[in-house]
């Protein structure tokens, strides 16, 4: 998610953009030149299918840069006979928009783009197609998306359910921390920061780490910065506090005590002790960070790196690539890249980096087109895949091992070294990675404890009653759902994580 465009507009509101693609688009020339496909690589090897007929497929995603890849390969799709059309819906809305249409049975939609975490609730319903059998169609270049190369957590959590296969990962998504090496590198800094606490300054280790730092890099206008005089208010650190998806980074903080989201018998911990000081520190953390920050999302975050306002964030790990970019970046070259801050337990520190959001893509059960759609899903999915990760115009994530072999795609990087090291980092975040719920009620569990999460962030609850509210809140959603029914996919989902490595 990374990387998204995430829209704040109501689904009353809800914008719907048809990009006819191969009989052109609805966006400007200056636009579409900005769209630009990135170079095709060849290093996946394809087939078009059997022409079809002029099919249209209707594809459904988050507004935004990552639903580029259907304009990037346009001719792919005319030269298939296939036209698509793209439905755009709010970031924030992708879950209500798509299940109010599952509901309905219209058909409206064909490919589905949708965060993994939902799949326990539109699987177990019937809203999507099983693709096991079109993986396995004849010949193996056009159907075959090759699942062995998907990561592990993102082939088993984001694809199946039930022992099927449902959905298709475009998108890997992990946090990482992103900070301004020059300024931890300036002699001037790192002589001030040593007077002041008498320590070496290093990005932040543990998350006590994040408040120091953040606290002696926040600078009013005027004064000093690595020796510059500020001609703006600079800040230690920024958060993704917005009302969405600001859970994810709480979670960031609290994961890394070991505990989970219920124990065995869906009893919460997550009003445990440990998780009560991780919401405090968030909230700590708020007072190094620009003061509109609670109206901050992933694009209000990016920006602030990237414009040179802030000093360090905690990001998805599309932002790199974006970062590299100088017609998005005005911090070229003096970014660097590590683990997300953890806890020191026991005499070393544990980090674990949340999974937030990620993006796959099905084919709703209801589709007139299934056949088309399968293969739509499966091009962006596996046979431009690397095309679209690398590219800093979208914000899709590396989740195939090929995507890691091959740092020459990422040209955004100064040189294939930079590229490879970058890599190296998603690896890393990936390694220390914490899932999300993966149940029925993944939605409205996590809603619930992002809007206290927020009532936290303003003031208008204490980190303790927010979390109490949501322990709450969890018992009833569970109770609504059915207990029993929820135990028992609960530990299913924990025998998952423990399988791919999430979880010990």
């Amino acid at each position: 998610m990374r990387g998204a465009w995430h829209g704040r507009g109501a689904l009353g509101s809800l914008v719907i953009v048809a990009l006819a693609l191969g009989a052109g688009s609805m966006t400007t020339p200056a636009a579409r030149a900005a769209m630009q496909a990135p170079p095709e690589q060849h290093v996946i090897k394809w087939d078009y299918p059997p022409k079809f007929n002029n099919v249209t497929v209707n594809v459904v995603g988050d507004a935004g840069h990552n639903l580029l890849p259907y304009e990037f390969w346009k001719n792919h799709f005319a030269k298939a006979g296939i036209t698509i059309k793209i439905i755009e819906v709010p970031f924030e809305g992708v879950y209500e928009k798509e299940k109010t249409e599952f509901v309905a049975g219209s058909g409206a939609f064909d490919v589905v783009t949708f965060y993994p975490a939902y799949i326990g609730d539109f699987a177990s319903n019937g809203y999507l197609e099983p693709l096991d059998d079109y993986m396995k169609k004849q010949p193996d270049s056009v159907w075959n998306p090759h699942q062995e190369d998907v990561l592990p957590p993102f082939r088993e959590l984001y694809n199946k359910w039930a022992g099927k296969t449902y959905a298709l990962t475009i998108d890997g998504d992990a946090h990482m921390m992103i900070y301004r090496k020059d300024l931890f590198e300036s002699p001037v800094e790192k002589a001030a920061f040593r007077a002041k606490y008498g320590k070496e300054l290093r990005p932040p280790e543990t998350w006590d780490d994040w408040l120091q730092v953040g606290a002696f890099f926040t600078r009013k206008k005027g004064q000093k910065l690595a020796g510059q005089t500020l001609t703006h208010d600079f800040y230690g650190s920024a958060e993704f506090a917005k009302r969405g998806f600001s859970f994810a980074w709480f979670v960031d903080r609290w994961a890394a005590s070991g505990e989970l989201y219920f124990d065995d018998n869906m009893t919460p911990r997550i009003n445990s002790p440990a998780a009560v000081r991780a919401l405090q520190n968030f909230v700590a953390s708020l007072r190094n960070a620009p003061p509109d920050v609670r109206g901050y999302g992933y694009d209000e975050l990016r920006d602030a790196l990237l414009k040179g306002n802030v000093a360090m964030v905690v990001q998805w790990t599309d932002v790199p690539k974006k970062g590299a970019d100088p017609s998005q970046s005005q911090v070229v070259g003096k970014l660097g890249y590590g683990r997300v801050p953890g806890l020191r337990i026991g005499g070393r520190v544990v980090h674990r980096a949340m999974m937030p959001v990620g993006r796959v893509v099905a084919v709703s059960a209801s589709s007139k087109n299934k056949l088309a759609a399968y293969w739509v899903a499966k091009h962006i999915a596996y046979d431009m895949s690397l095309e679209d990760v690398s590219t800093a115009l979208t914000g899709l994530d590396v989740n195939r091992r090929v995507h890691f072999q091959h740092p020459e795609a990422y040209s955004d990087f100064k040189s294939k070294a930079e590229a490879a090291a970058y890599l190296e980092r998603v690896q890393e975040a990936l390694a220390d990675g914490y899932p999300e719920i993966f149940i029925p009620g993944a939605a409205q569990y996590e809603d619930a404890l992002d809007l206290h999460v927020n009532k936290a962030l303003a003031g208008q609850e204490t980190p303790k009653q927010a979390l109490d509210a949501v322990a709450k809140e969890w018992n009833a959603i569970t109770d609504r759902l059915g207990r029993q029914k929820q135990i028992q996919l609960w530990r299913q989902a924990l025998q998952s994580y423990r399988q791919v490595g999430l979880v010990k």
